[in-house]
């Protein structure tokens, strides 16, 4: 087998960035002005400024209340709050998305559109998607006035954003057929959902108000489509009042449906959790801190969020040609034909890692037992997950045996 120089295939499984991007993840803002949401604004605001440097968030739904005279002021008010507190510009570092709350609620015609999506969530489509995303025009509005130069005509409706050409956000509207009745069987529009852009040389992520798996079964089906066709790396999401990060399965490992908490804490609300989500991504990896808020006592950090971490790795990797006058993969670069050489050197290098994975994959288990019989030093996680199979091949990266270990996997595969 030919030889293959370690250092570029590093490269190319944890990646090249060398900035930390920090997000703060919140949701359902319910804002009740009493002495909690007063007291836990302040310290929240602290909080984030105590977090070194936060830069872009993400709400995940529900802005007001049903029935809420005020609408969506107190929200308004907050958000610009908050991200003038830290330095961010609304019309860039701010990412939203609709929840129940944000609908118009009640009338005979729109339960009757949502029963019958329910029923037959494909037999006509366009109409009843129409229909219940014309209850969202309050959302738009507030929307609107919020980030003024808002790119998308129906912030309603499915969409992408990009924060500062860095990550790809996917906008969802999984409220469409919320009624108040029923927690599940929840529908958005995945026939945009599967064709609008996907960004294949950044991470993308799937915004949502609603659980992955409070979706209509139909309609997770076509998600983990999406998910596993265009490589998302996380769903985060809101609307459960509760804390969780669960892992959403595909054909070949699983990506995290992370849920927030619920912000805007009220004393009258004994159910939910209250509390923020923060992001930190740096290569290849995003790793979770979550704060927990209780009146009494204020934030209080929660290891059931904290410490997990999932994979920003972008399965196509970004490559261009190398400048004569910048460096190339190798340090100096003295010919353009040399940055060539090393864009087809990283092309072939990124194959070999993903037919060594591919390979993993399809060992079964009593194949994995007879290859960590062979490698004791190196041996295979039996359960494989993206996570566990990523850090297993960095580790043979930095130990360089990633190429022995390929030849012995095709010798196994070859005699099943």
């Amino acid at each position: 087998m030919r030889t293959i120089q370690t250092s570029h295939l590093k490269s190319v499984l944890i990646g090249r960035s060398d900035k930390v991007v920090r997000w703060l993840h919140i949701s359902d803002l319910h804002i009740v002005k009493r002495a909690d949401w007063c007291n836990f604004e302040k310290e929240l605001i602290h909080k984030c400024q105590d977090y070194d440097r936060i830069d872009l968030v993400i709400v995940t739904g529900d802005f007001h209340d049903f029935g809420d005279e005020s609408h969506f002021h107190p929200a308004i008010d907050f958000l610009r709050r908050l991200l003038e507190s830290l330095n961010l510009d609304v019309e860039k570092d701010l990412f939203v998305i609709p929840g129940n709350h944000d609908t118009v609620s009640g009338g005979p015609e729109k339960e009757i559109f949502i029963t019958a999506a329910k029923t037959r969530p494909f037999d006509n489509t366009k109409k009843w998607i129409d229909i219940l995303q014309n209850t969202f025009q309050e959302y738009e509005t507030f929307v609107k006035e919020l980030i003024t130069s808002y790119a998308v005509e129906h912030p309603a409706s499915i969409h992408s954003r990009k924060w500062r050409n860095t990550i790809n956000f996917i906008h969802c509207n999984t409220a469409l057929a919320a009624d108040g009745k029923e927690k599940t069987n929840q529908l958005l529009d995945v026939d945009t959902l599967a064709s609008i852009e996907y960004v294949p040389n950044m991470p993308n992520i799937i915004l949502a108000h609603n659980n992955f798996f409070d979706l209509h079964p139909e309609h997770q089906k076509r998600v983990q489509d999406v998910i596993r066709v265009n490589s998302i790396c996380a769903y985060f999401c809101g609307d459960r009042h509760r804390q969780s990060v669960d892992d959403i399965p595909l054909e070949k490992g699983q990506v995290p449906c992370i849920v927030s908490y619920k912000t805007a804490p009220d004393p009258k609300d004994c159910y939910s959790s209250f509390g923020i989500i923060f992001g930190e991504w740096e290569d290849d990896w995003a790793e979770l801190t979550g704060w927990c808020w209780e009146s009494g006592k204020g934030f209080s950090e929660d290891r059931s969020i904290t410490g997990k971490k999932f994979s920003m790795h972008i399965n196509q990797p970004a490559l261009s040609v190398a400048s004569p006058n910048k460096p190339d993969c190798k340090g100096n670069i003295e010919e353009a034909d040399t940055g060539k050489q090393c864009v087809k050197q990283q092309i072939e290098e990124y194959s070999f890692v993903r037919r060594f994975i591919s390979a993993c994959y399809s060992l079964s288990y009593q194949q994995r037992e007879q290859f960590n019989r062979e490698h004791v030093d190196m041996p295979l996680p039996l359960n494989l997950s993206n996570i566990e199979l990523s850090d297993y091949t960095k580790k043979a990266l930095e130990k360089g045996v990633l190429p022995e270990l390929m030849i012995d996997l095709e010798m196994i595969l070859g005699n099943a």
